[in-house]
């Protein structure tokens, strides 16, 4: 039959066989059927919902602790990423020349980060930004890649908005007068400490659903 087939450039599915005209149900299409009623009799009713929400990635606890470390992370680095760029106005220097510096220092960061993102990976990476740069777009790529995609775009929401706030908020970190670096610096180690609880990502498999983030972490 397969022989048939391929000579009327068809294709039969690796987990199926044809005898008498009746499909038969191979070793493989049995523990697939075998794991997906252990996971429909799992708590978790919307483990592999085509859409998913704040709520389910909270009934998780892998991606609970994830999204939490994420948003904390990225609200820290919000903090000192725009609080270094706007405290240029407390330098006794020209401010115009403060700015420009700034700019050029920040452009080389982005072509190191790539070279040696897929060297290092992403946690050591994401630890050295928060203790020694503040730039939070590698934050971006990490995120997208601890969470399955059912909730990716959710849990990038949850990242972007807490950083939204941490922008926010280094706006009053730096009228302080002397206080805006030792805040800068708290919370790029604080950031950076936090970092350290994430797992790494680089070359791991990326899972569509909770029930394959688990299963894969066994």
């Amino acid at each position: 039959m397969s022989t048939i087939a391929f000579t009327n450039e068809k294709h039969f599915s690796s987990g199926v066989l044809l005898a008498l005209g009746k499909k038969v149900e191979v070793e493989e299409e049995v523990k697939i059927e075998a794991l997906t009623l252990a996971y429909k009799n799992n708590s978790l009713e919307n483990k592999d919902a085509v859409g998913g929400f704040i709520v389910d990635m909270l009934r998780s606890p892998i991606t609970r602790i994830r999204l939490i470390l994420m948003v904390a992370i990225s609200f820290f680095c919000a903090i000192v990423y725009y609080g270094l760029s706007l405290n240029v106005v407390n330098l006794d220097t020209n401010l115009d020349m403060n700015v420009v510096l700034n700019v050029v220092a920040e452009m080389p960061v982005y072509g190191i980060t790539v070279i040696l993102l897929d060297k290092f990976g992403r946690k050591p990476l994401a630890i050295g930004t928060m203790w020694f740069n503040g730039t939070y777009k590698l934050l971006f790529i990490y995120t997208a890649e601890l969470f399955p995609t059912v909730v990716k775009n959710t849990a990038l929401g949850c990242m972007t908005q807490a950083g939204q706030i941490g922008a926010i908020l280094s706006q009053v970190v730096v009228v302080l007068e002397r206080l805006p670096f030792v805040v800068f610096a708290v919370c790029g180690i604080v950031g950076g400490m936090f970092a350290f609880y994430l797992p790494e990502t680089l070359n791991q498999p990326l899972y569509d659903t909770f029930f394959g983030l688990e299963a894969g972490l066994v």
